[in-house]
């Protein structure tokens, strides 16, 4: 893959994703990935580039803005300085590894690491690379301390991997780097993503299978498509899975999400009930990474389970995600998060222009009021009618912002179908035939 200027500029953002995650300070050391994985929406998002291109970061770059956040107070800090400042955790791999070949050459994940450890800065990073567990790198990791290795897989089964993500470490690789991580006292955890219905090996082969490597926490989410029908990424999925899962969504009234098409809920619970079974029979913490299921997480901080885990007291709490799940059972309000902490200033320019308040409205484009807004409008994304079972009602509180509830039918179903366990079945039709290189 080809290794081109000019340099990566912007590695450290705050994401779109603050309405409704924990963890949306996220840290890329480069942009584009080398993996290429056939399902990665992430290839074609947030500034990467179609074709075989990956920009390094410049490696200085992350303790240059460490320096300026610790030397200003305030309004003077920026948003990503007050950030850093009260210790938000840092998600660094969001959009391309950290670890992938460009790495060996360009050290700059070497280079954030080292900054990261000078400040013992909480930190929670994704991979699908067997490089993390090198000597180089466990060093810094361990000298970061609050830090948490997050891989990621489609499968551990090595044959259905090695059609889906043909250049990253294979599974077995990829488990045996976690227990490695673990024997040397770093904390790792896993993520499910995507899970394939009818690829997919079952949740009780998953959960042993990462459970054997020390893995505190899995996290599962199901394969989102683009909603372009030309989009490049097609062509490799189709490919690889022998499956159109355009039409199977399209079957299925898959709803959009974004510039994604997502499974309706019915035909993910299934899935996600067996696999929190599974996963919590072998000691280990479920998160529920389908955006309108987080409120089934173990714990807080969304689907990443990292608040169980001593440094990461200040994740992102004040966003709508908590508020859902603070409030299971009874009246969602925004009061319920709104003595959260947040930045103070406009995050707009870390939005898209469609997203901009700034430029529509007299607000200033703060976080608060972002999900005042998206908070107020139940059609906006990432607002709470966008959680399964959510609903809205004609009632407004005291500081004028909506009053929602939950639709006590689906709290119902809910419990009973985690109750039946092992007798749930599927709802989830598969396609005939097309699957067996992947039993």
């Amino acid at each position: 893959m080809d290794i081109v200027q000019p340099l990566f500029t912007n590695p450290l953002t705050l994401t779109s994703q603050f309405s409704f995650c924990g963890l949306p300070f996220r840290l890329d050391s480069y942009a584009g990935c080398a993996f290429r994985c056939t399902f990665c929406f992430a290839r074609f998002r947030g500034g990467n580039s179609f074709g075989d291109v990956v920009r390094p970061s410049d490696g200085a770059a992350l303790d240059r803005m460490f320096g300026r956040a610790f030397e200003s107070e305030g309004l003077r800090a920026g948003v990503k300085g007050q950030c850093l400042n009260r210790r938000v955790p840092v998600h660094f791999g969001g959009m391309s590894d950290p670890f992938q070949p460009a790495e060996l050459r360009y050290r700059v994940t070497e280079s954030f690491l080292r900054t990261l450890a000078r400040y013992e800065y909480p930190t929670v990073l994704s991979t699908r690379s067997k490089m993390v567990a090198s000597d180089r790198y466990m060093a810094l990791l361990k000298r970061i301390r609050h830090v948490v290795v997050q891989f990621s897989f489609c499968s551990t089964r090595d044959r259905v991997a090695a059609k889906l993500e043909p250049y990253s470490a294979s599974p077995s690789e990829l488990l045996n780097t976690m227990a490695i991580l673990t024997r040397n006292g770093i904390r790792v955890t896993c993520r499910w993503q995507p899970y394939i219905p009818g690829i997919s090996e079952p949740a009780e082969e998953f959960a042993s299978r990462v459970s054997s490597t020390g893995c505190h926490h899995v996290g599962l989410e199901h394969l989102k498509i683009p909603v372009e029908r030309n989009h490049p990424l097609w062509g490799d999925l189709i490919g690889a899975a022998g499956r159109d899962f355009y039409s199977e969504y399209k079957t299925m009234n898959a709803p959009r999400d974004g510039r994604e098409y997502v499974l309706p809920p019915h035909a993910k619970l299934p899935a996600i009930l067996e696999t929190s079974r599974a996963v919590r029979a072998r000691r280990m913490t479920f998160g529920a990474a389908d955006n309108e299921f987080q409120y089934l997480s173990d714990t807080d901080c969304c689907c990443s389970g990292v608040d169980q885990f001593p440094g990461f007291e200040n994740w992102f709490k004040h966003q709508i995600g908590y508020a859902v799940r603070k409030c299971m059972g009874k009246r969602i309000t925004y009061d319920s998060v709104s003595r959260e902490w947040a930045p103070i200033g406009s995050i707009d320019r870390f939005l898209n222009s469609h997203s901009r308040l700034s430029k529509r409205s007299e607000l200033s484009g703060s976080v608060r009021d972002h999900l005042r807004v998206r908070w107020n409008n139940p059609k906006a994304p990432g607002c709470p009618t966008s959680f399964y079972g959510v609903v809205t009602r004609s009632q407004v509180t005291s500081t004028g912002n909506k009053v929602y509830m939950w639709d006590e039918k689906i709290l119902t179903a809910l419990s009973e179908l985690s109750a039946r366990g092992s007798a749930l079945q599927r709802t989830y039709t598969l396609p005939s035939g097309g699957n067996d290189d992947y039993e």
